[in-house]
């Protein structure tokens, strides 16, 4: 079976998750998810303040 491509989901992982890792996991996501959105907001202002100066 070919596993390439958009319907791969990439390396299984190799041993069951415990529901402790798991919940590790989605926090770290989570916050990572936070930062990102905070950048987010501060390149949009300033791209608004850019446009406003023009």
């Amino acid at each position: 079976m070919d596993r390439r491509g958009k319907a791969s989901t990439g390396r299984p992982p190799s041993k069951e998750l415990s529901t402790e890792e798991k919940l590790r996991r989605a926090e770290a996501k989570i916050k990572l998810l936070e930062v990102e959105k905070e950048f987010l907001k501060k390149l949009d202002a300033l791209e608004r303040q850019v446009k406003r100066e023009r």
